[in-house]
């Protein structure tokens, strides 16, 4: 008798952060926590994440901890807040999980004369075996987003076909075709997009989700809560999908 199969559910959610930043210009790493906690994932992929030269130490992390205990952090570049006054931080890519999550080798993403750039690399140790998980934050220029579309794609090529990975984040990319990351579309899967930006009044998909392998999607939402557009500039985006 062949043995049953195991199916694992995930929710994953991306949310562009604004470096926890409300509409007043209030510092307010408490609030985004809760609204994570809120949405129950097992996985969070964070864009402008913006942490305190310790990042161990650094209030957001402590405010996740409770549920999402696990994580990897991968700053672009120091970048001061205004808001922090007196604080060294750091700007970049977060995923924080409720799973073991170690690091793999982060891919570079920078354009000449652009803001650097990355993808934040991770395994997630699931019961089941292990998720790959990317988070990444693309450029503004149309140039700019096709190089890291082709550097993204050849790097999931490089994957094992039957390897599962979720990559989420900011594409800062609307259009439904786009040129930009055709290469891909070759690799891996879109999930259908939903508008997400700007949070007071969501008219681009910029916030999204991709799966390779195993990983079936049942739902993608983009949460559209009152608190949400005073907390951040970008709606998060919550995908359920199943492993297995």
């Amino acid at each position: 008798m062949a043995a049953a199969t195991t199916t694992r559910r995930l929710r994953v959610v991306t949310w562009n952060i604004h470096s926890c930043i409300d509409h007043r210009g209030r510092y307010t790493p408490e609030r985004t926590a809760r609204v994570i906690r809120l949405l129950a994932p097992d996985i969070v992929v964070m864009q402008e994440a913006n942490l305190a030269a310790e990042a161990g130490d650094d209030r957001l992390i402590a405010a996740l901890a409770p549920a999402l205990p696990y994580w990897e952090f991968a700053p672009t570049h120091e970048r001061g807040c205004g808001h922090r006054p007196g604080e060294t931080t750091h700007f970049g890519n977060l995923i924080a999980s409720h799973w073991p999550l170690y690091p793999e080798a982060a891919l570079d993403l920078s354009h000449s004369e652009r803001e650097p750039r990355q993808a934040l690399r991770a395994r997630v140790e699931l019961p089941e075996g292990n998720l790959h998980c990317w988070g990444v934050h693309l450029g503004l220029g149309l140039i700019e987003r096709r190089e890291q579309g082709r550097r993204l794609a050849e790097a999931v090529a490089r994957l094992r076909a039957d390897e599962p990975l979720v990559l989420a984040g900011d594409f800062n990319e609307w259009l439904p075709r786009a040129g930009s990351l055709k290469g891909l579309r070759h690799e891996m899967r879109r999930l259908p997009p939903r508008r997400s930006f700007p949070a007071s009044r969501p008219l681009l998909a910029l916030d999204q989700v991709w799966v390779r392998g195993p990983l079936h999607p049942h739902a993608l939402t983009a949460v559209r809560d009152p608190i949400v557009p005073r907390i951040s500039d970008h709606l998060p985006v919550v995908a359920d999908l199943s492993l297995g």
